[in-house]
């Protein structure tokens, strides 16, 4: 038996370390804050699992609206009772996003160039997300930090065709499992197979070096990808944040 969805949830908390600011970063028992400070109300995140609604104003909402940044909360399991404390100073619910988990082996692709980036191949990996989800440099700069390349447990990784970096995927190792952040390929590559191959290659990869296995928060774009590598959905997570900020990030 694998672990249970409430310690999932806080194993993806723990691994937002990979984007969060230090300073910025905490997981408690049933929530956890992951903050970078920039703009992107994709990267200033709280979550709650629990059914206290104290959680949910102090550990969550008040740090957010402290750090006066476009910022999300998102709940789940006991943690969706408290929603009506959101409602009541103006957040909405903006959506539901899935979380996934795989085991098992995987066979790496043939025939595909894939390695993981050195420091001074990051900005490849930055322009590359940029291209895919509108980031900005800063965003972009969060989403694959110097120390993603700097730690033996996180690793930023590469697809390439005839020399060119098609796709990249950050990936974080926590609590015996290979997170997943920030799958991407370019605009323009799309619908190649990139990603797939990928993904295929890290997975292999890791099952190699003795992770057992694989824990993402799909968007609703890349669930088809994921679900054919064998992943699974566990859950959805609400997600509620202010209507301008979403409407700004759209």
């Amino acid at each position: 038996m694998g672990p249970s969805p409430a310690a999932l949830r806080q194993t993806l908390g723990s691994a937002a370390r990979l984007w969060a600011s230090p300073a910025l970063h905490e997981v408690g028992e049933t929530w956890w804050l992951a903050c970078s400070g920039e703009r992107n109300v994709n990267y200033n995140v709280a979550f709650s699992q629990s059914a206290d609604p104290d959680v949910v104003t102090q550990r969550c909402l008040q740090p957010l609206l402290d750090l006066a940044r476009p910022a999300i909360v998102m709940l789940a399991g006991p943690g969706l009772a408290t929603a009506q404390k959101l409602v009541e100073v103006g957040w909405v619910d903006v959506g539901a996003l899935p979380l996934m988990t795989r085991a098992g082996p995987v066979v790496p692709p043939d025939g595909s160039v894939v390695r993981e980036l050195p420091p001074a191949e990051l900005a490849g990996a930055r322009a590359l997300l940029a291209d895919t989800y509108g980031l900005d440099d800063a965003s972009a700069r969060a989403a694959v930090p110097d120390r993603a390349s700097e730690s033996g447990d996180m690793g930023v990784w590469g697809l390439y065709d005839d020399d060119r970096l098609e796709s990249c995927v950050t990936v974080v190792v926590e609590d015996g499992l290979m997170v997943v952040w920030s799958m991407a390929t370019w605009r323009r590559s799309q619908g190649r197979g990139y990603g797939q191959r990928l993904l295929r290659a890290v997975l292999a990869h890791h099952a190699e070096a003795g992770v057992s296995g694989s824990l993402l928060q799909s968007s609703l774009a890349g669930q088809t990808l994921y679900r054919g590598l064998g992943y699974a959905e566990v859950e959805h997570w609400q997600l509620w944040s202010r209507p301008r900020w979403v409407m700004a990030n759209a």
